[in-house]
């Protein structure tokens, strides 16, 4: 196992070679994942595996965990969260082969020299793991769920029947 990740890899070698690497890709580089949350808190420890699976196909599992600060949407207070992502990927050059792939694969697409940008693919799926709108657990946010009540729901017996003209109609002679 290696310490440095890569920035940029041929996965074809490095499956060749099954290669495994574990480290920390810093913040500071992952700016499009610091562009969309409050604050990246920490590195993004990750652990990055290339291999061949029985179709000979390649294979890159990643494994990545980053804390980050985020704005909760119901009481506009920061709080952190950790996000963790496990995913596996295949590399490929053109979208015909990334719908070719078994879909318990993602694609990789590979840049001219045949070579994936690792930190990209990583930060992306992180990206791609944030909350769409994110709050803190009921009992950590200052928001109490009585105040997510707007008004009285009425009940079946309030309602009026919609119908009821109609009943009045046919009772007419």
């Amino acid at each position: 196992m290696q310490n440095r990740l890569p920035l940029t890899i041929d996965p074809t070698k490095a499956a060749q070679k099954r290669l495994d690497y574990a480290g920390n890709y810093l913040a500071k580089n992952a700016n499009r994942l610091s562009e969309l949350v409050e604050n990246v808190n920490s590195d993004i420890e990750c652990s990055l595996s290339f291999g061949f699976d029985e179709q000979r196909l390649c294979v890159i599992s990643i494994d990545a965990k980053v804390t980050v600060k985020l704005e909760c949407q119901r009481c506009q207070q920061a709080y952190d969260k950790l996000i963790h992502v496990k995913n596996k990927f295949s590399p490929v050059k053109s979208d015909a082969q990334a719908e070719a792939l078994p879909e318990h694969y993602e694609p990789a697409l590979v840049n001219e020299f045949g070579e994936i940008d690792m930190l990209s693919l990583v930060e992306e799926e992180i990206i791609l793991s944030l909350p769409i709108v994110p709050v803190h657990d009921s009992e950590h946010c200052k928001v109490s769920e009585a105040d997510f009540v707007f008004g009285q729901i009425p009940t079946e017996d309030d309602k009026p029947n919609p119908f009821a003209i109609l009943a009045s109609l046919k009772n007419k002679p």
